[in-house]
């Protein structure tokens, strides 16, 4: 799937901006990051991956990097345990099958 090479938090946009080591860049809104947050207190311990949209003021207040696999985000809403893998990330971004911002749901590998 690929590896960042820079991570940038545009504020004015409220994106997070990765360019990756294929040189692809992603755009990812923060709010639709929040709403595709990973962790077992937004998903529950299941295999599905539901979107679970959030209000659009919703923003980073914080960016961390988790080993050299993964992202961690503290969000404006307090929330902070979700582990964004450089393959989940990946997978959420607009460029990615299916083109655009992905809705609904993730299981078995693909959005459904």
């Amino acid at each position: 799937m690929g590896r960042p090479v820079d991570i940038a938090h545009s504020l004015g946009r409220n994106l997070l901006v990765i360019t990756w080591d294929d040189e692809q860049r992603s755009e990812l809104p923060i709010p639709y990051l929040r709403g595709w947050c990973p962790c077992a207190g937004c998903q529950g311990h299941g295999v599905e991956i539901r979107f679970q949209p959030v209000g659009d003021d919703i923003s980073a207040t914080g960016l961390y990097e988790m080993g050299s696999y993964a992202l961690g985000i503290r969000f404006s809403d307090g929330h902070d345990s979700g582990i964004f893998s450089w393959t989940w990330l990946r997978q959420l971004a607009p460029e990615s099958a299916p083109g655009g911002l992905k809705q609904g749901s993730f299981r078995g590998g693909k959005f459904v």
